[in-house]
């Protein structure tokens, strides 16, 4: 035994001797050894792609062997404290090539180098979106992140990689079900998840009524979901918040990306505008899916339409070492018209501008102005009284972050503004013969502020924590008219007695501190728990009366009865990785309760109600929950396995029978769904193919049935249940797709078939009741959004650039 050992050593050793030999090492010399020294040193640097020059993030830096904490920002920057002397210092990111460095460092260094990209083409594919070890090593809990590369390998709809549909395939994210835009996570409404890109506020993400996104996955770099606890820099929502992080474009030579697929048509150009000091990128998507509703057999969806396109452009400057700027704009737009019947046109516009740059050895700093626009309209094309309703909201968003960095710990400070300015609500006739007369509801408008603090502290190599505080105002502005309501008695229509005209200033001011604080406790290289604790506010909510989130849902701000939401998050998690980060095992648990929660009464009419609080249910909501993931990160086989047991719960606190719902007692939100599954798969074909598969099973979410029914005046009458009182049948789905890698261009193209919904099953989105033929009986029929089997093939091809 002790023999075999001895034989097993020598070959480890020689193996490692002989892998680092083969790797060449970079020196660099910074300063004298002769003379006084500081305790430390700074190195910094930007690390690039070597065929895009473009800046990588997420490069881990190593020193000595070990993992420092520190990993390039997105413009590919690094800053990290060394004690004088001798160092290895390696740099390593999981598809490229790491680069070894040895360096003698008795002054402060610049190192800045460039990164080849790793070839997986015998070695199988990588799904880590980070640090080999992120999961184990990262003090805050619930965090996902995965790059668009590595959402490619998920089995596309309609053959587009799409981040919602990836989102729901991780452990608690969900949705109410297809074809619906937004994602509930860890038990949170639609509305209470914070949508950001590159910090910037996004109010609309969705294309073709939810079953695409709006952001052309070949323009996003990567996106961070935080489900449990919220750095404090992040702020507004009270579930969680999604990151999306665009990419920037070449600064070495122009390239670009052509395809067409069975939804869509695409193209992508990048390259400098100066080498090496300005780089330029534009996407865009127009829609080709009409074809699709041609083949059914109904008619009214024959005569349906359906149009989608967006366009992203960003521009971005190299002013200096270390001074980075950026402008970028995100326009969307759609349009459905289903028959004859109604129709949607709605469209999205984010601009911005940001300023990145390293003021001194330990101090950077963060600033961006924006400016949005969310404009829709619902429309009766047909018959005499043939309408359109048009809404929306603009706002203005700016921030700034200042950040003191140093090697064990870092504290940053900022502030955040956003002035939402509500559009009038206006219903107008559709067309010149209607007889439908003009009518206009004004909307509110809010300013949103914060400051944020935050220190994030390695106590030891095992312990570490990150704590923030942020402190927000809201203040509802003027001008507007407030209805004045009884004393003593519900906010509704009939208890309405007045109403007073505010021309400026504040209406209604609400404000709150929001704590946030995540610890965590190493036990060994390869095991971690985590426990978490955050209070969050929000001042705006969108308002719908449907089971999720449409098109034309209303974003309603806080007013003086309307009350802003404040949740409370707790997280606890367990993390291991084994076989050299090759597999991860993780428990996560969570409870989260929300004061002020949104509801709406029965029958709510929200459009057009200048008192939308009297069409307002408000009370507590209660969720918890564990989230169980198995995955495999390396090899020619990878994928995870995750469970999710999440519950969700609202109960309505008016002391007033007209503000109550279920009587007050506590019943399952809309999007409860108590267990879900997800299992993804994929292969690495030889030589250049690669197989995906997916499942997914998820709980049948609540509905509300009709219990009986009884005729008065030859008319059937429904007695409804208790809401969400019972539940539609559970939900699954196989997926599969084949991607096949330089078809026919040596530059780079690909070919994808996919399968959506391989086994056909028509998996309801909700249930309705009306009357089978000459019955006196109302029956419950299936609504099935996606009941066929959905093929799809896509190709895309480079353009210009280098060869590879």
């Amino acid at each position: 035994m002790l023999k075999a050992k001895l034989i097993f050593s020598f070959l480890l050793f020689f193996w490692a001797i002989n892998s680092y030999a083969q790797t060449d090492s970079l020196s660099f010399q910074f300063g004298k050894k002769e003379g006084n020294h500081p305790i430390n040193y700074i190195l910094t640097g930007k690390i690039t792609d070597k065929k895009s020059g473009e800046g990588i993030d997420g490069v881990g830096v190593h020193v000595d062997g070990f993992y420092s904490g520190i990993s390039t920002d997105r413009f590919g920057t690094y800053f990290i404290q060394l004690a004088p002397g001798e160092h290895k210092v390696t740099f390593r990111h999981t598809s490229k090539i790491p680069v070894f460095t040895q360096v003698s460092l008795f002054d402060n260094g610049i190192i800045s180098i460039s990164m080849e990209e790793k070839s997986y083409e015998l070695e199988g594919v990588v799904v880590l979106s980070d640090e080999p070890d992120r999961n184990v090593r990262n003090p805050i809990t619930g965090i996902e992140k995965l790059s668009t590369r590595e959402l490619k390998a998920i089995p596309p709809f309609l053959g587009e990689a799409d981040i919602f549909k990836g989102l729901q395939l991780l452990p608690g994210v969900s949705s109410v079900g297809e074809g619906t835009s937004g994602i509930n996570v860890r038990g949170a409404k639609t509305d209470q998840n914070l949508l950001l890109m590159d910090e910037v506020l996004v109010l609309s993400s969705n294309h073709a009524l939810g079953f695409l996104s709006a952001f052309n996955t070949d323009v996003t770099e990567s996106f961070t979901l935080y489900k449990g606890n919220l750095p404090s820099n992040l702020g507004g929502r009270a579930g969680s918040a999604l990151n999306i992080a665009m990419r920037s474009g070449s600064k070495e030579n122009w390239s670009g990306l052509a395809g067409i697929g069975t939804s869509n048509a695409k193209l992508m150009l990048e390259g400098p505008i100066q080498k090496e000091k300005a780089s330029l990128i534009i996407g865009g998507r127009v829609s080709n899916a009409n074809w699709l509703l041609q083949q059914a057999r109904d008619l009214d969806i024959k005569n349906s339409e359906l149009n989608f396109h967006d366009a992203y452009i960003g521009l971005n400057w190299n002013l200096a070492q270390g001074h980075d700027l950026e402008v970028n704009t995100l326009m969307t737009g759609d349009y459905f018209k289903f028959s004859d019947e109604f129709g949607y046109d709605w469209s999205n516009r984010v601009s911005s501008i940001k300023y990145k740059g390293i003021l001194g050895e330990q101090l950077s700093l963060k600033a961006l102005l924006a400016n949005g626009e969310f404009s829709n309209t619902f429309f009766d094309p047909e018959g005499i009284d043939a309408a359109q309703v048009e809404n929306g909201m603009d706002y203005q968003q700016a921030k700034v972050t200042l950040v003191w960095a140093s090697d064990r710990f870092s504290i940053s400070n900022g502030a955040e503004l956003v002035y939402y300015s509500g559009k009038s609500e206006q219903l107008s006739p559709f067309f010149e013969g209607s007889n439908v007369a003009t009518e206009q509801v004004g909307k509110e408008q809010g300013l949103e502020s914060a400051l944020f603090s935050s220190l994030e502290w390695d106590i030891s190599q095992n312990t570490a924590i990150v704590a923030g505080l942020r402190y927000s105002f809201y203040s509802q502005k003027g001008p507007d008219t407030v209805f004045v309501y009884r004393e003593n008695a519900p906010i509704t229509r009939e208890e309405t007695i007045g109403q007073e005209f505010f021309e400026g200033g504040s209406i209604a001011n609400y404000n709150g501190f929001e704590p946030r604080i995540s610890l965590r406790q190493n036990f060994g290289q390869n095991l971690s728990a985590k426990l978490s604790y955050s209070r969050l506010n929000q001042y705006i909510q969108s308002v719908s009366n449907t089971f999720g989130p449409t098109p034309i849902d209303l974003w309603q701000l806080s007013t003086r009865y309307i009350p802003p939401q404040r949740s409370d998050n707790f997280s606890f998690g367990i993390f291991r990785n084994s076989k050299g980060n090759e597999w991860e095992f993780s428990v996560d648990g969570f409870y989260r309760k929300i004061q002020n929660q949104v509801e709406y009464k029965d029958f709510a009419q929200i459009f057009l109600n200048p008192q939308m609080e009297t069409e307002l249910v408000f009370g507590e909501g209660r969720a918890y929950g564990a989230e169980f993931m198995i995955k495999k990160n390396l090899g020619v086989l990878t994928g995870w396995l995750a469970y999710t047991y999440s519950r969700s719960f609202f109960r309505s606190l008016g002391e007033f029978e007209e503000k109550q719902i279920n009587q007050g007692e506590w019943y399952p939100s809309n999007y409860d769904k108590p267990h879900e599954i997800n299992f993804i798969l994929s292969r690495k074909m030889y030589p250049r193919g690669l197989f995906n598969f997916s499942v997914n099973y998820a709980s049948g979410r609540p509905v509300s049935a009709v219990n009986s029914s009884y005729i008065l005046n030859g008319l059937v009458i429904p007695e409804y249940s208790e809401r969400n009182q019972y539940r539609i049948p559970d939900y699954f789905r196989v997926d599969i797709s084949y991607t096949f890698e330089k078809v026919f261009s040596k530059k780079g193209d690909s070919l994808n078939f996919s399968i959506y919904n391989l086994l056909g099953r028509r998996n309801a989105y909700s249930v309705f009741w009306q009357k089978d033929g000459d019955s006196r009986q109302l029956r419950p029929y299936r609504l099935a959004v996606l009941g066929a089997i959905f093929p799809s093939i896509t190709y895309s091809i480079q353009i210009g650039g280098e060869n590879e």
